[in-house]
């Protein structure tokens, strides 16, 4: 009788599945590998977890150097600290998708229009993160460097990168059948050049 229930415990077992930290964290993020590749895993992560695709950060980051300027000049990747939201945009619409950079968002507007890609200075370097949204006074982000994790909204605040022309900006993906909700102030191609990271 002793042995029936080992054995029934450990076929109960077997069966749970078991994540580790690591993996519950990185769930529903695609992580970057590279040190610049932060867009390229923050629009692989809206394109898989919001629209059902599967791309990976390679195939993304692939299509985003694939423009005669960067493959002449790789350099200019590295110089402006990754690829910009016009970047982002191009793949975006390349693969079927409106990409839509937009500019004056409060913390309100990005609560309404999430999941959002947004550029942040968490650690004295530009980089994309998405807002997924509050839990009370913390954000939810999910950060291709690092995986899910959450943040006090007043740090999240500071960090948040604000452009001196067009506010707090931020970048989504939607459908060609989606419609936006609230107005807000979209930029144009010339803005996106300076949106980055």
């Amino acid at each position: 009788m002793i042995l029936a229930v080992l054995c029934s415990a450990t076929t109960s077992a077997q069966e749970t599945p078991f994540a580790s930290l690591l993996e519950q964290r990185q769930s529903g993020v695609v992580i970057q590998k590279w040190d610049l590749s932060c867009g390229a895993a923050a629009l692989a992560t809206i394109l898989n977890f919001q629209h059902g695709e599967s791309f990976s950060e390679r195939e993304i980051a692939a299509m985003l150097i694939d423009r005669p300027e960067y493959l002449a000049h790789p350099w200019i990747i590295r110089a402006r600290h990754g690829f910009s939201l016009l970047d982002l945009k191009r793949v975006s619409e390349r693969l079927g998708y409106r990409g839509i950079g937009l500019g004056g968002l409060s913390i309100e507007d990005l609560d309404q229009r999430a999941p959002i890609i947004v550029p942040v200075d968490l650690s004295g370097y530009p980089h994309f993160v998405i807002y997924r949204g509050r839990s009370g006074d913390e954000v939810v982000l999910a950060d291709p460097a690092y995986g899910m994790r959450t943040m006090p909204l007043k740090r999240f605040e500071q960090a948040l990168m604000i452009d001196p022309e067009l506010g707090h900006l931020g970048f989504t993906v939607l459908s060609h059948q989606t419609q936006q909700g609230r107005a807000a102030a979209q930029l144009t191609n010339d803005q996106f050049l300076v949106a980055q990271p």
